[in-house]
């Protein structure tokens, strides 16, 4: 008999140094590894499809995995955020543009203000983004739950 065998029990059986302990969310679901996987895929799918990546995930695994649902929420709605952000950046610049022009009467100022500053800010929104991706991406892989920072929650 092997001297690994020689003194077991059931406890043991909840341990084992050649795997990986368990992982479970607040509701006492186990988080698989295959969970972990489409939960980073989610996130990471922003970068290669947009919206699409975390929507198709959303609907294959809403009814099997709580886990994977929620992180592919959480990406959704980050991603419905991200475009209000854009929008409402891109009206600020424009108002600022046409108030510059109202002051200065030239309307290359008015234009070129008004371009930096959505250039400015698009910079901004797009390393927010890519840093908040990165760190749900990074949550996900370790079993954790991840709500991005300025996220509104549009999809429960």
């Amino acid at each position: 008999m092997p001297a690994d065998d020689y003194d077991r029990d059931d406890r043991d059986d909840e341990y084992d140094r050649r795997r990986p302990p368990r992982k479970y969310d607040e509701e006492g679901t186990e988080i698989t590894s295959d969970d972990t996987m489409w939960g980073m895929f989610a996130h990471l799918g922003l970068f290669l499809l947009g919206f699409l990546a975390p929507l198709i995930i959303f609907f294959i695994y809403k009814d099997k995995s709580p886990f994977v649902t929620r992180h592919a929420k959480a990406a959704l709605n980050h991603t419905i955020t991200f475009i209000l952000f854009v929008f409402g950046w891109m009206l600020v610049a424009v108002l600022i543009g046409f108030a510059v022009y109202g002051v200065s009467q030239e309307p290359i100022a008015g234009g070129v203000v008004g371009y930096i500053l959505f250039l400015l800010g698009m910079i901004t929104l797009s390393i927010c983004q890519i840093v908040f991706i990165i760190l749900a991406t990074v949550a996900a892989s370790k079993g954790q739950y991840y709500r991005y920072p300025m996220s509104i929650s549009f999809i429960g």
